[in-house]
C-alpha cells in the first residue's frame, strides 16, 4: 500500500478513541499534545486515562453512529470484530481511522516520532516493522537532543525578519546559512540563549 506523509493541524479538532486501556491512554496523550479535543468510548477506562485532563470519557459500549463528526478516529480495543466495525463506519463517513496493530483496517498509520518542540522527526516502515521504526526512533532521540527545541524556536523567531529584509530567495538562503553556521547551536546546547539570540540577529 502506498502512503502519503502528512502533518495535520488538530488544534481543537474532535478526535475519537474507541477503547479505554493503556494503548488508548498513549493515543489520548499524543492527541492532547497536538491540541485535539479527545473523546473516549469504552465500558472500562484505565484510571490514568480517566484522570487525564482534556478527555471526555463515555463509559459504555461503542454503538453504531458513534463514528461520525470527528476529524480522526482510533480503534484501540482487543476485540477484532469491534475494531473492524469502527473502521468500516469511519470509512463510510470519510473519516481517517487507525486500528492499532492492524494496518489492513487503517486508512492512516502513526509513525514513530521524535518531538523536540516544533521539530518533529517521524519514521515509518508503512506498517511492516514497528520494531524497526522504534529502533531508528531511539537512535534519532540520541542524535537530536532537547536543545533542538530552542534552536527551532530561534529560527522561527528570525524567519519573518529575514523574509522582510531580503526579497530574493538566494539572499534569504544565504542569511539562514550564515545563521545555522554561526555556532548558535553550540551556544544553545551550553545554555547561552541570550548570546545565541544576539548572534542570530547579527547574522541577518
Amino acid at each position: 500500500m502506498g502512503y502519503y506523509p502528512i502533518v495535520m493541524d488538530l488544534t481543537e479538532k474532535k478526535c475519537l478513541i474507541v477503547g479505554g486501556g493503556r494503548v488508548a491512554l498513549r493515543k489520548a496523550v499524543s492527541l492532547i499534545e497536538a491540541g485535539a479535543a479527545v473523546t473516549v468510548i469504552s465500558p472500562d477506562i484505565d484510571d490514568d486515562l480517566d484522570s487525564l485532563d482534556g478527555v471526555t470519557n463515555i463509559r459504555r459500549e461503542y454503538a453504531s453512529g458513534d463514528a461520525s463528526g470527528y476529524a480522526l478516529i482510533f480503534a484501540a480495543t482487543d476485540d477484532t470484530r469491534l475494531n473492524s466495525e469502527v473502521s468500516n463506519e469511519a470509512a463510510r463517513n470519510g473519516i481517517p481511522v487507525n486500528v492499532v496493530d492492524d494496518p489492513e483496517l487503517c486508512t492512516f498509520i502513526v509513525p514513530a516520532l521524535v518531538r523536540r518542540g516544533d521539530l518533529m522527526i517521524s519514521v515509518t516502515t508503512s506498517g511492516k516493522s514497528p520494531m524497526l521504526s522504534k529502533m531508528i526512533r531511539q537512535e534519532l532521540e540520541e542524535a537530536y537532543g532537547p536543545e533542538y527545541e530552542a534552536f527551532v524556536d530561534l529560527l522561527g523567531e528570525v524567519r519573518y525578519e529575514v523574509k522582510s529584509r531580503y526579497t530574493s530567495a538566494v539572499d534569504r538562503e544565504a542569511a539562514f546559512t550564515r545563521l545555522i553556521n554561526s555556532g548558535i547551536f553550540e551556544m544553545l546546547r551550553s545554555g547561552r540563549k541570550k548570546e545565541a539570540r544576539e548572534t542570530a540577529h547579527r547574522c541577518i
